[in-house]
């Protein structure tokens, strides 16, 4: 063995020109270009968070809603029982203070009767979680509140006293809703309301 065969020569490198050679980026603007990419994903992955929780609310916070439509005079079937309003009143809400003199809005007082049908629909139809809201034609709702004159009992009747306070304007125009508790409705299916035409 000889050292030309332990020592071979390297090939031979060509020199480089000045066109072969790349561009290559400063370290600051480096730095500047992979912030801007940083910006870039990290809205991006907030935007795609942002929607994904808009469709959970959606599907879970604001379920949707089966309304049942029953004409004026007549009864309803819902949650197993049968309702039905037997009269309507307006009368002066009460008034404190600088309240007194406020003519613009009046208490709507319902009375509706309803009939469970059966141990589970008079659990449910006294069950907290009930909602009584009134709607009008425009969509706005008011809050009401319905107290029961007895305890709910499998087929007899009682009175449902449904209160609340709406313009004076409004007065002889809203319906009454009444909403199944959230906790009766069943995974993917709407919530369930009965709506009383006036």
């Amino acid at each position: 063995m000889t050292t030309e065969d332990t020592h071979p020569d390297l090939p031979v490198i060509p020199p480089e020109t000045e066109e072969s050679r790349e561009p290559r980026m400063r370290p600051r603007d480096r730095r500047i270009v992979q912030a801007i990419a940083l910006l870039c994903a990290v809205s991006a992955l907030l935007g795609v968070q942002w929607l994904d929780e808009t469709n959970n609310v959606e599907k879970n916070l604001k379920p949707p809603e089966k309304v049942t439509t029953v004409p004026a005079g007549a009864i309803g079937e819902f949650l197993g029982a049968r309702w039905k309003v037997m009269k309507r009143e307006k009368a002066q809400p009460l008034a404190t203070g600088a309240q007194k003199g406020a003519g613009d809005v009046t208490e709507l007082r319902l009375s509706v009767g309803v009939r469970p049908g059966d141990a589970a629909s008079a659990k449910t139809v006294g069950a907290y979680g009930l909602v009584y809201r009134l709607v009008d034609g425009d969509g706005r709702v008011w809050s009401a509140t319905g107290t029961a004159g007895a305890t709910a009992r499998a087929g007899v009747a009682m009175l449902v006293t449904v209160r609340a306070t709406v313009p004076r304007s409004k007065a002889d125009s809203v319906e009454l809703e009444i909403q199944a508790p959230k906790s009766a409705r069943k995974k993917g299916e709407p919530l369930a309301s009965l709506r009383f035409d006036h």
